[in-house]
């Protein structure tokens, strides 16, 4: 495959609480978040049956599973959790359609449907109390929960779609599908300050709310108690990102990029982005894990199972890899022909992103894991030496 272009840096005219995150990492992560075509890089499995889970709880929280038994809530959400990923697994991107044959063939498909259908129970129970999907007016009867409601705040800067708003408990709900933290009532820093930009959003549409909690796999519960004070300071913050972010419009991506160890942990950005690869070294690699980029200086073909495997040796360039040349081995053919590219030659330059080294020292092997690994091929004089800006 060959490297996407990334988007400059356009200005925006509101900040949702994932773009907050993203731009307190990574100016250039935030452009990417907000105007990068999504299409043009793989998705982790994962978050493409998150975004099917949330899709089923948010049914079941609305009352469209008319079955009045658990047992017909969760064959209904399992259906609609098949309905639902199979239409996103064939707009999904070509690399993961070619790693994986079929959406049940994702990893942990199962175990995500199952989630599915445990939260969509678990929700159903509460559907006598009046809700909503919409904020309500001024003089209108308040519901006692809002589902998958968009709250904006006064001044249009910020909004966000928290997943459930429970106003009898006075309490913002989002629910994680991914992997959690083995003390389940801990909360990371990032989700004490989406849980914060949530509140603070509903106390600006006069909704009282003074706790965010998180759901995680198997219902366990992380509460985070939030101050007015405290929920206004992050509001505070975001605009602030929101400002500087918008005074950087115009210049490149390159420009704005913030490589750190943290800013690019499982950053979807590093294929394209060329700070990272300038900044990057094995001091990395710990906390990012193996990237590296080289010139392909031999291709070695073979076959297993009727597969075509391409084995590389590189001439290591740059990446978290502390070794001058790699052997990366046994690449599918397929996952390097993607949206009709021709396989890579000889002299060519070469990104792997997400591997594994299983040993070090002059010459390292490289293996590719089939959930997260991509390979892109560089074109040349796509490196250009960009100055960085302040973007503080």
């Amino acid at each position: 495959m060959r490297i996407p272009h990334p988007p400059d840096a356009a200005a925006l005219t509101h900040l949702s609480p994932s773009q907050y995150q993203a731009g307190r990492m990574c100016k250039a992560r935030l452009a990417w978040s907000a105007r990068g075509r999504r299409d043009e890089l793989p998705d982790h499995p994962k978050a493409l049956l998150g975004t099917s889970f949330h899709a089923v709880v948010e049914a079941a929280a609305l009352g469209r599973f008319p079955e009045e038994s658990e047992e017909g809530i969760g064959a209904a959400a399992r259906e609609m959790f098949d309905q639902i990923t199979g239409s996103a697994y064939g707009r999904a991107h070509e690399l993961l359609r070619v790693k994986y044959r079929s959406a049940e063939a994702l990893p942990y498909y199962y175990l995500f449907r199952e989630r599915a259908a445990l939260a969509a129970m678990s929700v159903a129970d509460r559907r006598d109390q009046p809700s909503a999907s919409t904020v309500p007016l001024r003089g209108e009867a308040p519901p006692r929960r809002l589902i998958e409601t968009t709250l904006t705040s006064s001044d249009g800067l910020l909004f966000g779609r928290p997943d459930y708003v429970d106003l009898q408990a006075e309490e913002i709900v989002d629910y994680k599908t991914g992997a959690s933290f083995e003390d389940a009532a801990a909360i990371s820093d990032a989700e004490v300050r989406q849980l914060n930009l949530y509140v603070h959003l509903a106390l600006e549409n006069h909704l009282s709310v003074s706790r965010g909690v998180i759901v995680r796999p198997g219902g366990r519960r992380a509460v985070a108690e939030v101050t007015k004070a405290q929920a206004e300071a992050e509001g505070h913050q975001a605009r602030a990102l929101l400002d500087q972010f918008n005074q950087a419009a115009g210049y490149t991506f390159d420009a704005i990029a913030q490589p750190s160890t943290e800013a690019c942990h499982f950053c979807p950005c590093i294929p394209f982005c060329e700070a990272f690869w300038r900044e990057a070294g094995p001091a990395w690699q710990e906390d990012c894990g193996t990237h590296v980029e080289g010139r392909i200086t031999a291709i070695t073909e073979s076959q297993v199972q009727g597969v075509r495997l391409l084995t590389f040796g590189l001439e290591v360039n740059r990446g978290t890899l502390d070794a001058a040349r790699a052997f990366v081995e046994q690449v599918p053919e397929s996952w390097m022909t993607v949206g009709g590219c021709p396989p890579p030659r000889i002299g060519e330059l070469l990104r792997v992103v997400h591997a594994r080294a299983t040993s070090a020292g002059v010459a390292s092997v490289i293996r590719v894991d089939r959930t997260i690994t991509s390979l892109w091929t560089v074109p040349q004089g796509v490196a250009p030496a960009t100055p960085g800006i302040d973007t503080r």
